[in-house]
């Protein structure tokens, strides 16, 4: 049994006496409860305040994530209803050219004369000329990140390269570059990995194709080994098609080479604008899968082309020497990966461009987070204060 002595409380020097427990343990607890309840109210609501705006600017964020790619899949559905559409009016007048064809019984002869034959020509020729019909496709990567495609995060994996706390570097796994470096892979240790794209563009799939880092040897534990591919009619890909299936990243072949797996001519599908990749199997059976780089190709009727900056000799050059003579510098500048490539400053910087993210940590990052850390600095420095000296917490009040 514990013996117990009485004397007056410090902090309620007009009020009655209370029992101060001598154990250390029945002290602090005794200390920090009056603390807790009678001064730190204010600063737990402060605290709490400051996480609910923290988390309201996430979840602002990802709303502004995903109205940005529903903006991009409208525009693409857009531009996949006006390449349709000189088709269907191609058949249109084809159907009409028909109709006015003269046609007769197989056992009578069609006789015309040379003025009809001359003005069935011209209405070909007018109806031709109304409706011009263009034959060209272009083929291209609709999965280039730089053309404009996009992961689509919530019909995909978490990954690696979206952490809790830092910038999302998901679309790295789009960044068409001639090798991939090995730091930079997709990874998840989801049981059946599914990346799913956002096409740049509304294409008619040829084929897809899959590249790893440069291996020695052997092909790396956690590398797709077979996976399928499936093209989405809907955002949520509720509904889908089989573009290709048991397409398998083989060994046998080159360790740098990109590795295709051919759609087929014959598969009469839609215009496609968002893809999933469905990993079925990887090297060495680990739990973790990591992918490199994909892409997917196919045909359109106008080429996608990249944004073409002023002054890119120059961005190029003072990139290069900040990255060789100045750290600080390099680190404070602009540097991101689309800067880099649509500035076509990889033949003059080539680390820059293998080093590069999707978003950067510049100098504007720099202050936002400096600005934070005082924030929350100043604010366990207050809190610190008010519990350890009396008068600060008298100034505090007044």
């Amino acid at each position: 049994m514990f013996t117990t002595t009485r004397r007056r409380d410090p902090l309620f020097p007009n009020t009655f006496d209370i029992e101060e427990p001598e154990t250390k343990r029945k002290i602090w607890y005794h200390w920090l409860n009056i603390r807790l309840r009678q001064y730190m109210i204010l600063e737990i609501l402060f605290f709490i305040s400051l996480i609910m705006i923290f988390y309201k600017l996430q979840t602002l964020s990802n709303q502004n994530d995903r109205v940005l790619e529903m903006i991009s899949s409208i525009e693409r559905k857009v531009e996949a209803l006006a390449a349709r559409k000189p088709k269907e009016d191609m058949e249109k007048s084809d159907g009409a050219q028909k109709m006015k064809l003269p046609t007769e019984d197989s056992t009578h002869k069609i006789e015309s004369t040379d003025s009809k034959t001359k003005q069935l020509k011209l209405e070909i020729e007018n109806s031709t000329t109304l409706v011009p019909i263009s034959k060209e496709r272009f083929r291209l990567n609709a999965a280039d990140f730089l053309l404009g495609a996009s992961v689509d995060k919530y019909l995909s994996s978490r990954s690696s390269l979206n952490p809790s706390f830092g910038h999302d570097q998901t679309n790295l796994v789009l960044l068409d570059r001639p090798q991939p470096p090995a730091d930079k892979a997709w990874c998840t240790n989801d049981k059946n990995p599914v990346l799913t794209i956002s096409l740049a563009k509304y294409i008619k799939p040829i084929s897809v194709s899959y590249q790893h880092s440069a291996w020695n040897v052997f092909i790396p534990s956690g590398a797709p080994k077979t996976y399928d591919v499936v093209g989405c009619f809907d955002d949520d890909c509720k509904s889908w098609e089989p573009l290709v299936l048991n397409c398998q990243y083989s060994e046998d072949e080159s360790n740098e080479a990109e590795q295709f797996c051919n759609i087929s001519p014959d598969l009469d599908v839609p215009l496609i604008g968002k893809v999933q990749f469905r990993f079925r199997e990887n090297y060495g059976h680990t739990r973790k899968t990591c992918v490199n780089l994909v892409r997917v190709y196919g045909e359109t009727r106008k080429p996608l082309k990249m944004k073409k900056h002023l002054n890119s000799e120059k961005t190029c050059a003072d990139l290069k020497w900040y990255y060789h003579n100045s750290y600080i510098k390099y680190a404070w500048t602009d540097k991101n990966c689309s800067i880099l490539y649509e500035n076509e400053c990889c033949s003059e910087c080539p680390e820059c461009c293998q080093e590069c993210l999707i978003h950067d940590y510049n100098g504007a990052t720099f202050i936002f987070y400096c600005f934070w850390v005082l924030l929350a600095s100043l604010l366990l420095l207050h809190i610190y204060l008010f519990i350890r000296y009396p008068a600060y917490r008298r100034w505090c009040r007044e």
